[in-house]
């Protein structure tokens, strides 16, 4: 598990599998079914998803040696877009050629429409890749919104979709509803919902739906963790969770719940307890863990600490969760992968 530490993503990660919902934005309108939906000559195909994703995942490669930020914003939207700009191209890990394919497709009348594309990713960064992308309108471009990644995965992410995902005759996947009230949390509420709960100020109720894992208990002791650590180098250690407004994507699964996609805000800061709080260029591996990360003193210019100094970071986490009935199961964070956004330094004197 690793927190916003050094490297050109600057990512904030928590590493497990998740996949995703879709919040009024493309959902399908009441009456909305097979026999009308494929009466739309703009319904999608796997064959047009295919040649739409393989044309995209060239370009989307290319971005991290050959940036800019008209290729970002020609590439990606929304969460990713923002990333992106942030790491110029480099939000992330790497991505390689896909192996193992596979689509999800929903049955979308409207726009913005949206599907997923899974893949697995070898040589020596090893992962699950799952893209969520959006097309906001007629012979728009196919953009990303969100670029997931489960680290050395074998074939977790594609096993966990194709054996989960609920599909009709004709292989489309089916949309859960953004209210939809028989899960755990409708689709439209994960976002505030897993917020809370890392942010701690959920009710006992929220806590007792989440289940135990690396993204949940584990993600709570480490940044406890982290704050004890931050102390010993002079530094207070903040990690604070908020909703978002971007959408949600969302399918059904065999078991009568969900896999959810979303994201939430994260805010973590480093405050100067003294002007002797460290501040290293290059800190031992221990000390890296709890010092405020090169990324951020390197693009703040700080070369010096003051008490009452205060270094901060904005980021995207990007999740996939499970989503179970209400009375069933849990909710557990499979995928929680966070990316910079912006950083600032500001001062609190005393």
């Amino acid at each position: 598990m690793v927190r916003l530490r050094d490297g050109a993503a600057g990512a904030l990660l928590i590493a497990a599998l998740a996949l995703t919902a879709c919040a009024g934005a493309g959902q399908p309108p009441a009456g909305t079914g097979p026999a009308r939906s494929e009466r739309l000559a703009g319904q999608l195909t796997i064959a047009r998803v295919r040649q739409a994703f393989n044309a995209f995942l060239p370009r989307f490669m290319r971005l991290r040696r050959e940036y800019s930020a008209a290729a970002a914003r020609s590439l990606t939207v929304g969460t990713e877009l923002a990333t992106q700009l942030f790491s110029r191209g480099q939000s992330g890990l790497p991505v390689t050629p896909l192996t193992r394919l596979a689509f999800y497709v929903p049955r979308l009348a409207g726009y913005p429409r949206w599907f997923l594309a899974a893949g697995q990713q070898a040589g020596s960064n090893p992962a699950g890749r799952l893209f969520v992308m959006v097309q906001s309108a007629q012979s728009a471009p196919w953009k990303a919104s969100m670029a997931l990644f489960d680290l050395r995965s074998a074939a977790g992410m594609l096993h966990q979709l194709a054996s989960t995902v609920t599909t009709d005759a004709h292989g489309y996947a089916e949309v859960v509803p953004p209210d939809d009230p028989s899960l755990d949390a409708p689709p439209a509420a994960m976002s505030a919902t897993y917020a809370s709960y890392l942010d701690g100020t959920a009710s006992p109720v929220v806590r007792r739906l989440f289940q135990a894992g690396p993204s949940t208990t584990g993600y709570l002791s480490f940044v406890r963790q982290l704050a004890r650590g931050a102390g010993r180098y002079g530094w207070r250690d903040t990690d604070h969770q908020a909703p978002t407004r971007s959408p949600e994507y969302a399918l059904r699964l065999d078991t009568g719940g969900a896999i959810v996609i979303f994201a939430t805000r994260d805010m973590v800061g480093w405050q100067a307890r003294s002007s002797s709080a460290r501040l290293r260029a290059r800190p031992s591996a221990r000390a890296a863990t709890y010092l405020p990360p090169a990324f951020v003193v390197q693009a703040l210019r700080i070369t010096s600490v003051q008490p009452g100094m205060r270094l901060e970071v904005n980021a995207f986490d990007r999740v996939l969760a499970f989503v179970q009935p209400k009375g069933v199961g849990f909710i557990y964070p499979l995928i929680n992968n966070g990316a910079a956004t912006g950083v600032r330094e500001s001062n609190t004197p005393g």
